[in-house]
Formats: structure tokens, sequence, C-alpha cells
């Protein structure tokens, strides 16, 4: 599995407002939670899993990576800001 993530550092002092970033970050990273619940819920229910086919498992795992990837990105961002 091939994922790519790009990190910029920006200097920052005094060029942000930290408060207002914060909550963007906040409801970006509580937005990018519940779209991962919601493909997990879907990987896990035995119905789709059994009947789903190869390619779409693929692309629903994929995206399950690529929100794991998100998450914690996020997480970190907002764990330089606090």
């Amino acid at each position: 599995m091939d994922i790519r993530s790009n990190k910029y550092f920006i200097p920052m002092s005094g060029a942000i407002d930290v408060e207002a970033e914060i909550e963007k970050l906040t409801e970006e990273l509580s937005y990018t939670e519940g779209f991962l619940k919601s493909v997990q819920k879907k990987l896990s229910k035995e119905r789709f899993v059994n009947n789903a086919p190869e390619q779409v498992m693929a692309s629903e795992k994929k995206k399950e990576a690529d929100v794991l990837v998100k998450v914690e990105t996020l997480k970190s961002s907002l764990g330089s800001l606090g």
C-alpha cells in the first residue's frame, strides 16, 4: 500500500490566529473521525464484506487507511498548536 502524505512547516509566530486554527482543525478532526467510523462500520458488516466486489472492498480499505493517516496528521497539528 502506497500512502503519500505531504507535510509543510511554516513559521507561524504572529502569522495566524491560533485559536481560530485550533477550532478549524478540531472541526475537521471531528468530521474526519465521523467519516472513519462510517467506513469502519461498513467494513465490519459481514453481509457487506461477503457480497462486495473485490474492487469495492479494496477501495473501502484504502479509504480507511487514508483517513487514519489524516486523523493522525490532524491530531499532530493540533498538538503542535496547543
